[in-house]
């Protein structure tokens, strides 16, 4: 008897590639195969072909599957905590009003999560392109797998390394090739996120940090711990960023994986 249906895959899709792994069900859940495939652009409906490409190859079983999206594919905001919002069904209808506001009214985004929070705390919010989220479930769909999440990356690495976040005030920063993410916490709560392009150069991303504290208007020596979490680069050796040395956050990738590495499988390592 088969025992496939009980294989997990994690998908992790980015404007250049996307990769595909397996995680056996078992004592040890190890990462058993690997494969990817190019996009032929770096738009999120080539990230969705190129997944329903994989997906149709003969080396994938019947299983669960969790889709990780790239920042790149992704857009966050915070939405403020309001007190006249009393259902689930509310507050979404709130955060679509935030972020028409940040990003402008286009009836193709959707929510796609938000954070859980106390009451009277902003909560993180991730936005999608309704088509996009639409072709990656018509991937799935036409394959052998199920659906079990969809998760942002800033997302899944933030809950996987959470442990290191133990405090009321943070900076963390996750940096892809050309993408990063900031997010702050300052005093136990959500006081921003912010995206853009750039290098994941030490230099680039001390300089980013930098410009992050003056904008807060943080001194020395009221600067927050900082973590950094890069997926091509396991080891950063950043500058001291107003005072305080970043601190880098990384996961080991399985023996199994190790040769030829690439960020992909680095993130894929985020999904719990």
């Amino acid at each position: 008897m088969s025992l496939s249906w009980r294989d997990r895959y994690i998908g992790v899709l980015s404007p250049e590639r996307v990769a595909l792994v397996r995680r056996r069900r078992g004592w040890n859940r190890a990462f058993d195969i690997r494969i990817d495939a190019p996009c032929g652009d770096a738009s999120p409906a080539a990230a969705a072909t190129a997944l329903e490409g994989l997906l149709q190859r003969p080396e994938v079983a019947a299983g669960n599957i969790t889709l990780l999206l790239s920042n790149h594919f992704v857009r966050y905001l915070l939405v403020p905590w309001r007190s006249e919002t009393k259902t689930p069904e509310e507050f979404m209808a709130f955060a679509g009003i935030c972020c028409d506001r940040l990003y402008g009214g286009d009836p193709g985004r959707r929510i796609l999560r938000t954070a859980r929070e106390r009451a009277g705390r902003p909560r993180l919010a991730a936005v999608l392109e309704a088509e996009f989220l639409a072709a990656l479930r018509r991937a799935v769909g036409a394959s052998r797998l199920r659906l079990a999440s969809v998760q942002p990356y800033l997302a899944a690495a933030f809950n996987c390394l959470g442990v290191a976040f133990r405090q009321d005030s943070f900076l963390f920063l996750v940096a892809e090739p050309s993408r990063t993410c900031l997010l702050v916490a300052l005093g136990g709560c959500w006081h921003s996120v912010r995206a853009g392009s750039g290098e994941d150069s030490p230099q680039a991303l001390a300089d980013l940090i930098e410009r992050e504290a003056q904008l807060l208007g943080l001194e020395p020596d009221g600067m927050p711990p900082i973590f950094v979490h890069s997926p091509r680069q396991s080891r950063l050796d950043l500058p001291e960023c107003n005072g305080v040395a970043p601190a880098t956050l990384a996961l080991p990738i399985p023996a199994a994986l190790a040769e030829g590495a690439d960020p992909l499988l680095a993130m894929a390592m985020t999904v719990a």
